[in-house]
């Protein structure tokens, strides 16, 4: 396998692990042990946890290595804070298509509230801002999973997508404000869980 396959896959392996809720808030992760579980030399390893670093889904703490994103529920609330304001942002625009790919098929809650918002950030027809609202959602995905157990979101993101399609952007914007809401209500309770993860 060429060094550029090699690190492709590593990386994708690692940005999965990271959204799937494998690591706890703030674990640290050795590249050592990671080249190990994913059958490959330390270098492409440590580029793709810089990359990683780049995108704001690892830290690189001064001389401590590499760590999962310290979660505390300030910065939680601001995470939910700027999505809720990049949404409402992109919801402002009118419907430019009939027919938003929403992701009705998607395999889970998480799935689908990430197709949606990607849908509502396409509106404006700017790719920086669906670029920004991917990336949040990257970012978002660990606290979603908790999120997930702790609200009944498909009902939620059945009528938001329901706004949305029916081009209602005025009880769409509310509706993104309230999911938001609901969700810096419950910070501190889902910061708590992600310190107990493993």
């Amino acid at each position: 396998m060429n060094p550029g396959a090699t690190f492709e896959r590593v990386y994708r392996a690692l940005k999965q692990d990271l959204g799937s809720g494998r690591f706890s808030s703030g674990e640290h992760l050795e590249p050592a042990n990671l080249s190990d579980e994913l059958d490959s030399s330390i270098t492409p390893v440590r580029d793709a946890l810089h990359r990683l670093v780049g995108e704001g889904l690892v830290e690189a703490p001064r001389g401590d290595g590499f760590r999962t994103p310290l979660v505390t529920e300030m910065g939680l609330r601001h995470l939910y804070r700027w999505n809720a304001t990049l949404l409402d942002l992109a919801a402002r625009t009118p419907l430019a298509h009939e027919d938003p790919v929403l992701g009705a098929d998607a395999p889970d809650s998480l799935a689908r509230t990430e197709s949606l918002f990607l849908a509502v950030a396409r509106l404006p027809g700017n790719p920086e801002h669906v670029a920004a609202v991917a990336r949040l959602s990257e970012r978002l995905r660990p606290m979603r999973r908790v999120e997930a157990d702790l609200l009944p979101e498909a009902v939620e993101i059945d009528a938001l997508s329901a706004f949305l399609c029916e081009g209602a952007i005025g009880p769409l914007r509310r509706a993104i404000a309230v999911f938001h809401r609901k969700r810096e209500r419950l910070a501190a309770e889902i910061v708590e869980r992600l310190h107990q993860l493993r």
